[in-house]
């Protein structure tokens, strides 16, 4: 029997709803959920129901991620949220991440957010259990021994009052009374004591919550990792006598998160290898233009930044200006590099090269749409390009920029058919058509690198 979920889902598209909807189904889910796009209606669902999970799209037009992270951290509610979204960069993911976002899966790899869905479950229901051992600390004066975490009260002597099995356990001591009566600076060492624990216990008997992440050599075990939290314990009076430390043992989640990120640098080197190798082919195959790739990826770059784009939009435009001609490896050399005028017939052979490229690259797992931004850079905004005749807003502002930047590269330097016609002649070539062949802010910004920021090939 599907196991019910509810669900807020916060998200501008209906059919990427659906998506994650049928993948939860298929994970044996039953969702009760609510759509929001904006911060309002956020608030809303948050303040009129109960969620057991969030998930939330990257890039939505008038409500960022940031802000539900803000928004949620505001309300108070501890519940996993998970970001579903088609293409986010690793320095943005990190950030979500720190800003309290749980993980995020790729809407490409939809695949993985029913186990990422269980184990953030699990860990919230462990959270769950925490809070409710921590709340039996600020009503009574024992630690409860039952708890695999490690659990004890120290006073503002900085002496341990109680201590659970499991943390007398840690320090391989048989009874609680080996540890009660001691000094933290006795149980961990002075120098530990001083430099790792010292100041957290003085905020927190200043009446400061704290919950942080340490690591620590512990007897017999080496080096282990605790997510700790410290909490002020008040007596009758309200006053704050008692800090209570709970260590929840993280190392086997922090170990795999270590060998996950030497894998992803693995990947991101194996990825550039093959970008770079796609590019070599293309201009060993076409030597009149060596370089052309590499330098319509640099005037590219320059230009997703003069317009603001994230840093992880301006890496999909350099990786898909690398390799945007991949598709001409169908083209015959003779044509690539013969002089005078072509064909209309050889022109039109070349005009298949974005479709080969796509055909080609489509097939590569990219963490951005390397495939469609190639298939779509000779698109032109009044819909006299190829291959499909796309008019403004359908091209991809990627694409938009890649193909000014392919313009400008092309017209500067030599050609088999012709002679370099100079920069001036390309940016002139950008003006004139600035709105009917080429987007006006990316052809404003392509001048601008050139003329006002000093950008040189």
């Amino acid at each position: 029997m599907d196991e019910k979920i509810r669900v807020l889902i916060i998200e501008d598209s209906e059919d990427d709803t659906f998506l994650i909807l049928r993948e939860l189904r298929r994970g044996g889910y039953k969702p009760v959920y609510e759509r929001v796009e904006t911060e309002s209606a956020m608030r809303a669902a948050l303040s009129s129901k109960e969620w057991d999970l969030i998930l939330s799209d990257y890039n939505m037009p008038c409500f960022s991620t940031y802000e539900a992270l803000s928004i949620l951290k505001e309300s108070g509610i501890d519940v996993p949220f998970i970001i579903v979204t088609g293409a986010i960069g690793e320095e943005n993911a990190v950030q979500l991440m720190k800003e309290g976002a749980n993980d995020y899966v790729m809407k490409d790899h939809i695949q993985r957010l029913v186990p990422v869905i269980e184990r953030e479950l699990q860990e919230a229901e462990g959270r769950k259990s925490r809070r409710k051992t921590e709340d039996l600390y600020r009503k009574s004066d024992f630690v409860v021994n039952a708890s695999s975490d490690m659990m004890v009260m120290i006073n503002r002597n900085y002496v341990y009052e109680t201590a659970n099995k499991s943390f007398y356990k840690a320090f391989k001591k048989n009874s609680p009374e080996e540890i009660v009566g001691s000094s933290v600076s006795d149980v961990w060492g002075r120098e530990i004591f001083e430099q790792e624990i010292k100041d957290y216990l003085d905020r927190c008997l200043n009446g400061e919550e704290i919950s942080t992440e340490m690591w620590f050599d512990m007897p017999g075990e080496g080096r282990q990792c605790f997510e700790i939290n410290y909490i002020p314990y008040c007596d009758n009076n309200g006053a704050i006598t008692h800090a209570i430390m709970v260590g929840h043992n993280i190392t086997k989640r922090k170990i795999v998160e270590q060998e996950l990120n030497k894998s992803y640098q693995k990947l991101q080197k194996a990825l550039e290898g093959t970008v770079h190798a796609l590019s070599t082919l293309v201009e060993m195959r076409d030597p009149y233009t060596a370089g052309h790739q590499k330098r319509v990826a640099m005037i590219a770059q320059a230009i997703a930044r003069e317009i603001g784009l994230p840093e992880d939009h301006v890496q999909s435009i350099w990786v898909a200006s690398l390799i945007h001609d991949v598709g001409k490896i169908r083209v015959p050399s003779d044509i690539l590099s013969k002089p005078g005028r072509i064909s209309k017939a050889e022109f039109e052979l070349i005009k298949e090269h974005p479709k080969t490229g796509y055909e080609i690259l489509s097939k590569i797992e990219f963490p951005w749409s390397v495939a469609d931004i190639v298939l779509q850079h000779h698109e032109r905004m009044d819909g006299s390009g190829y291959p499909q005749g796309l008019k403004g807003d359908d091209i991809l502002l990627a694409s938009r920029i890649v193909g000014v930047a392919d313009v400008v590269e092309a017209m500067t330097y030599h050609r088999p058919y012709r002679e370099a016609l100079g920069l001036n002649a390309a940016l002139d070539e950008i003006k004139k058509n600035k709105g009917i062949l080429y987007d006006p802010e990316v052809a404003d910004a392509c001048i601008r690198i050139f003329l006002e920021k000093g950008f040189v090939l």
